[in-house]
């Protein structure tokens, strides 16, 4: 249920972002926001319905959110122009991208199964503990 609450709330901030179209701090984390929100989703989505890719789930959540952004800068920038403009939101989606996929990843949808490279699976594990 947590993690479920943490991707609703991700995305209801990067609802509330106002969006401007210049190269401000704002303007840039809300492409890092969105990078995180749509990375964190899609990966969410592979692991779900797709769990024989569970394995590589953190790399197709990137992938696609990175090759989607830069599929919509590149129409912009042929429609409008600015380069400079278009590669810093590129840039800033990208990273946000990295951060949600990982995180979704590693600490959302733990543990996982994985191919050993030595044959065999490993599973793993994640321990809390309330001080």
């Amino acid at each position: 249920m947590k993690k479920y609450s943490l991707l609703i709330g991700s995305m209801l901030l990067a609802t509330q972002l106002q969006v401007k179209a210049n190269e401000s701090f704002n303007s840039e984390m809300s492409h890092v926001v969105g990078g995180v929100v749509m990375a964190g989703g899609i990966t969410a989505i592979v692991d779900h319905y797709y769990p024989e890719y569970a394995e590589n789930r953190g790399m197709i959540g990137f992938g696609i959110s990175s090759a989607s952004i830069i599929l919509a800068e590149y129409v912009e920038f042929a429609l409008h122009g600015d380069a400079r403009g278009q590669l810093l939101d590129t840039a800033s989606h990208i990273a946000g991208s990295a951060f949600g996929a990982f995180v979704t990843d590693k600490y959302i949808l733990s543990p996982v199964i994985k191919n050993s490279p030595r044959g065999g699976k490993s599973v793993g594990l994640k321990i809390e503990h309330s001080f």
